[in-house]
């Protein structure tokens, strides 16, 4: 989606005949402007990793062998994996007690 924006600011440059570079310019600028769009997927994928930890302990794999667990770690540092997995115990606390209401209903 980047590629796009950053291509119809280029174009847009080169209707109103700015010159090649000021087009460039505005392609590559356009092109590493966050789009509203980013945050959601950076939460889903956020999500996903927690989840994908969630099931290397559950399913008593070896932590060190869990790619979810090592992108955090990587990116984020053991502080930040602490802060994510206290909220996803937060929100996931209740789940049992939504799966067996959903079931009744």
């Amino acid at each position: 989606m980047h590629d796009v924006v950053g291509r119809a600011a280029g174009g847009l440059f080169a209707l109103l005949g700015r010159p090649r570079i000021e087009r460039v310019f505005a392609q590559e600028l356009a092109r590493r402007i966050p789009l509203p769009v980013d945050a959601q997927l950076s939460a889903a994928a956020r999500g996903l990793q927690i989840a994908g930890i969630y099931v290397c302990v559950v399913g008593n794999r070896s932590l060190a062998d869990c790619a979810c667990l090592r992108d955090v770690l990587i990116l984020d540092g053991q502080e930040r994996l602490q802060q994510l997995l206290q909220g996803a115990l937060e929100n996931w606390q209740w789940l049992p007690r939504r799966m067996s209401a959903g079931i009744a209903e």
